[in-house]
């Protein structure tokens, strides 16, 4: 009976358990890794990657059965306060909320490659570095301007027509952006100049395009439905952000891992880099007429109405 209750509270334990258990996996799989990396042996690393593997599993299963469970508990806590209400609740105020946070990770980033260049002497890092900068002030800009509007109209249409020209002024700034990296990259292959880059920089390179990649992807799925232009312009920031922080990762990771070797990947470098910008440079044109497209079809309809 006693087992049977053991094995009952296992198989749905309340949520304090499962962070403690989460919190542990957590330790266990560190301390494995660590014993791997300092190439320790006896009993306590065996026992750690035992309890890594228990743990890790175990977890595993905590987050799929109580998942459902913690989702509620979280939407009924959000809906108490105005903020979180409007954040679980209005995928246009949430839309807003995560791209002020992404603009400080942008421009957190942004300095990080600032502050290598300097320490390097390198060129390329600072030209990454006021690319983010640059996306980080249109992100802001889209934002304020999105703001703006909705003070300044209070009908529907006009809020709209608005947003319109917000949109096509992004897909307008891109543009020249990208033209600008492409000279960058040009630059990069006619003076076949290697580039310095650090372990602690491909780290950061790869977290960072790992995480621009993921959200661009998922928001990108979200926003089709969303028939809002400027949180879509947002989108396409981001977008943008990820096919670079890609390019930025694959530059890096050639220069790390290419035993010195680095001026014979440069046409690697070349191929990339201009892919990247006629992928942006395709999303700027294609802002400009989709909008130029809805605004005909938005006077029609109008016209129609009257």
């Amino acid at each position: 009976m006693m087992r049977r209750t053991f094995f009952s509270f296992l198989k749905e334990p309340p949520v304090f358990f499962a962070a403690i258990v989460w919190a542990a996996m957590f330790a266990a799989v560190g301390g494995a890794v660590a014993c791997m990396a300092l190439e320790l042996t006896g009993v306590l690393p065996y026992c750690l990657y035992a309890l890594a593997a228990v743990t890790l599993g175990y977890s595993v299963y905590l987050a799929v059965r109580l998942a459902p469970k913690m989702k509620a508990d979280i939407l009924a806590r959000a809906h108490r306060h105005a903020f979180t209400d409007s954040l679980v609740s209005d995928y246009g105020f949430r839309t807003a909320a995560f791209a002020v946070v992404g603009f400080v990770i942008n421009v957190g980033y942004a300095l990080f490659n600032g502050a290598i260049a300097l320490a390097a002497q390198s060129v390329w890092f600072a030209v990454f570095a006021l690319y983010y900068l640059l996306l980080s002030g249109m992100r802001l800009g889209v934002l304020a301007a999105d703001r703006g509007a909705k003070k300044k109209y209070a009908d529907e249409e006009a809020l709209y027509g608005a947003k319109l020209k917000i949109y096509r002024g992004c897909g307008i700034a891109l543009l020249p952006l990208e033209l600008a990296l492409a000279g960058a990259v040009t630059l990069m292959v006619l003076r076949q100049d290697p580039t310095p880059h650090s372990e602690i920089a491909a780290i950061a390179s790869a977290a960072y395009a790992f995480y621009k990649i993921t959200l661009a992807i998922v928001n990108q799925l979200k926003v089709r439905r969303l028939d809002d232009p400027s949180m879509q312009a947002v989108r396409s920031i981001g977008l943008t952000d990820a096919a670079v922080s890609l390019f930025a990762l694959q530059t890096t990771l050639v220069s790390v891992f290419s035993g010195g070797d680095e001026e014979r990947l440069l046409p690697l470098n070349a191929i990339v880099g201009f892919c990247v910008c006629a992928l942006t440079l395709g999303l700027g044109i294609w802002m400009i007429v989709r909008s130029h497209q809805l605004q005909k079809r938005r006077d029609c309809h109008e016209r129609e109405s009257r």
